[in-house]
């Protein structure tokens, strides 16, 4: 990997993001310089990517869809640059899919096709990503997509992915919740209260407090469905 000193500076502040409010700043803010003197490290964008999609997880509504629309272009650029990108492919997929939530899903049935695409390409590239990443967002495009003959969701195949998934990030929040998420689409509310339970009894995750209290609070408000 080129600059692989400035890929983990940022790589730390990017995970750091709660432990200060600027350190996602201070990662944009870095790798614009790199591009400055690098502007085909293929990395950087997928970074950007990334760096949108976490800033539009935190953002006013309104705000939204602008920050997920940054982060598909950076997606797109470094994807441009190297097909194999691995961190562009896996957020560009994710922004999509946040990019197309915002819009609306009949507004956004042509970025399918995308989600789809980019997140296999990341799985091939490696699966693990993000515990388990490029899965999660396939389990999760499987299950949020409209089914046969408008769409390709199927909820049996997310939860075969978002099963790999788990297996990756056992411990990761969403991996729990998007199968609780896809159990209850099915009407099988005795395995989605097992992942629900497991959220509301899990601890915290380090420098992520804030990310899991939120995904908790969507837990509580599924297990009232139940």
């Amino acid at each position: 990997m080129k600059h692989k000193a400035i890929y983990t500076k940022v790589r730390k502040l990017i995970d750091q993001r709660e432990l200060a409010d600027d350190n996602l700043d201070l990662a944009e803010d870095a790798l614009a310089v790199l591009l400055e003197k690098d502007e085909t490290c293929e990395w950087a964008y997928g970074l950007l990517s990334e760096i949108y999609y976490w800033r539009g997880e935190i953002a006013p509504a309104k705000e939204k869809l602008e920050l997920y629309e940054r982060g598909v272009e950076f997606g797109e650029h470094g994807v441009e640059l190297d097909e194999d990108s691995l961190e562009s492919n896996f957020w560009l997929a994710v922004n999509y899919g946040l990019y197309g939530n915002e819009k609306g899903i009949l507004k956004s049935l042509d970025l399918i096709k995308p989600i789809q695409t980019h997140a296999e390409k990341a799985r091939t590239l490696d699966e693990s990503y993000f515990y388990g990443g490029p899965w999660r967002v396939l389990g999760r495009l499987y299950n949020k997509a409209p089914g046969w003959p408008m769409s390709l969701g199927d909820n049996k195949k997310a939860i075969e992915c978002l099963t790999k998934a788990l297996k990756f990030g056992p411990k990761f929040y969403l991996n729990h919740l998007y199968l609780a998420e896809a159990y209850l689409s099915l009407r099988d509310k005795k395995k989605a209260k097992e992942h629900l339970d497991w959220l509301l009894a899990a601890p915290l995750s380090p420098h992520h407090e804030r990310e899991d209290r939120v995904t908790q609070k969507e837990a509580q408000a599924l297990l009232k469905k139940l």
